[in-house]
């Protein structure tokens, strides 16, 4: 009885080897469908991009937002250092803004802070710097 056992389980190894092996081999086929589907949704997004680039009316657009953008941030500074008693009330909630998701559930208590044109001026510092950036330099990888 030991060879005909030692046979019925070597032919269930080899047979969930297979199935493991087939399943396996699909799972390969899929993700290199995926791939190749990917590839080309990339090489489509990369030929529109590079037709959008070329396009003047996009270039100029661009030119004209990055430069009264940087304008107005320059004007800004300019014009609150002549004038440093320039200052604005601004509301902010009296408990801190409920953690990290205080701007789902908010805050039903606020203060009134006043802000220097200034100071005002450097809390949108970063975020101007970064759109200037994004407008500013064109983009290479293709």
């Amino acid at each position: 009885m030991g060879p005909i056992l030692s046979t019925i389980i070597g032919a269930g190894i080899k047979l969930l080897c297979n199935l493991l092996n087939n399943w396996l081999e699909q799972k390969r086929q899929d993700q290199l469908l995926l791939a190749a589907r990917d590839e080309k949704l990339i090489e489509l997004i990369s030929k529109n991009q590079e037709s959008q680039a070329r396009d003047p009316f996009v270039k100029v657009t661009r030119r004209i937002l990055f430069m009264s953008i940087t304008f107005t941030y320059c004007f800004l500074m300019i014009w609150y250092a002549l004038n440093p008693t320039v200052s604005y009330d601004v509301v902010i909630p009296k408990n801190g803004g409920a953690g990290f998701f205080g701007f789902i559930f908010g805050s039903e208590d606020f203060k009134v802070v006043q802000l220097t044109g200034g100071l005002l001026l450097m809390s949108f510092v970063d975020l101007v710097f970064m759109v200037v950036g994004f407008y500013s330099l064109p983009s290479r990888r293709r």
